[in-house]
C-alpha cells in the first residue's frame, strides 16, 4: 500500500517541519521540500505502472503517440505547478504561488494546441 507510506512520510514531515518552524525557521522550507520530494519518489513507482498501462491503451487505440506524450506533459505541468505553488504558500508567499499557478495554466493552454488541432483534423476527416 503506497498510500500508507505516503501518509506516514507526510505526517513525519509535518512534525519535523513544525518543530523546525519553532526552533530553526530557516530550515523549515527545506524540510517541507524534502518531505514533498520523498513523497514524489515513493509515488514514482506507481506512476510508471500507470504510464505503461496508458501507453498500451494508446497503442491499442491507434492514436498518435505524440498526443499521448503531450497529455502526460500537461498532467506533469499541473502537478509540478501545484507543488511549487503549495511550497510558496507554506513559506508565506502565496502571491508568488498564485503567479506560478497562472504560469502553469498558460503553459497547459499552449500544450493543448497540438492536441486540439489533431482533434479538429480527425473530426474533419470523419465528415
Amino acid at each position: 500500500m503506497q498510500i500508507v507510506r505516503v501518509i506516514g512520510v507526510g505526517l513525519i514531515g509535518a512534525l519535523v517541519a513544525g518543530l523546525l518552524r519553532e526552533e530553526k525557521s530557516e530550515l523549515y522550507i527545506f524540510a517541507v521540500i524534502a518531505c514533498g520530494a520523498l513523497i514524489l519518489i515513493i509515488l514514482l513507482s506507481s506512476l510508471t505502472e500507470v504510464i505503461s498501462e496508458f501507453g498500451m491503451l494508446i497503442g491499442q487505440s491507434g492514436v498518435d503517440e505524440s498526443l499521448f506524450a503531450g497529455v502526460l506533459k500537461i498532467i506533469g505541468i499541473g502537478y509540478i505547478t501545484e507543488y511549487a505553488s503549495s511550497v510558496c504558500s507554506d513559506y508565506g508567499m502565496s502571491s508568488i504561488g498564485n503567479k506560478l499557478q497562472l504560469a502553469g495554466k498558460v503553459a497547459i493552454f499552449f500544450m493543448t494546441m497540438p492536441i486540439l488541432s489533431n482533434l479538429v483534423g480527425v473530426i474533419s476527416s470523419m465528415l
